[in-house]
């Protein structure tokens, strides 16, 4: 089972109306401009996201992506930082809507840690410019049709996606933090 496919049914089996890649957006982009935080303040954000506590398990999960998030976004991770989207073998359509949830979460996320202070010059620029970027594939809303043409396009978002979340973790860091 795909680590999407646990989210996904964790998700379900704790009557939560949540797709797993808007939520993981949603704790990348605030890992991306937190300070960091205490497990208080990861629970009262789960609770705020979620609507709801979430079960052991969930945060359980929750907790261990945060931190292999934290490990693939780092200055020495050699870029494998991934999203979590469903299988390859899912739906076009489906697939484009992961994209533009999780980029939906990772803004909401981004927002709510409320930390830009520390972002000046073209740091802040290329953070502008790729938040941006990101908003606009948030709101995609065409039908995606199968095709070979439409599976390389959205390979290519995802990449883009992949490179913006780690050009953002890096200028949203305080300095000396990376």
């Amino acid at each position: 089972m795909s680590k999407f496919s646990a989210f996904q049914d964790e998700l379900a089996v704790s009557g939560m109306d949540m797709h797993g890649s808007e939520l993981h957006g949603m704790l990348v982009g605030y890992l991306c401009a937190a300070k960091g935080a205490t497990d208080e303040q990861r629970a009262a954000l789960y609770r705020n996201w979620l609507g709801a506590s979430p079960s052991g398990e969930l945060t359980k999960m929750l907790e261990g992506t945060s931190e292999q998030s934290i490990e693939a976004l780092g200055e020495y991770a050699d870029f494998d930082f991934r999203l979590l989207m469903p299988a390859d073998e899912e739906p076009i359509r489906d697939r484009v809507k992961a994209v533009g949830l999780w980029c939906s979460g990772f803004l909401s996320g981004y927002g709510e840690a409320g930390r830009h202070d520390h972002l000046e010059g073209d740091g802040a620029a290329n953070v502008k410019e790729a938040l941006q970027d990101l908003a606009r594939i948030a709101a995609m809303t065409e039908e995606v049709p199968e095709g070979e043409e439409n599976e390389a396009d959205l390979l290519e978002i995802e990449e883009f996606v992949r490179v913006s979340t780690l050009l953002i973790f890096a200028e949203s860091q305080p300095t000396g933090a990376h």
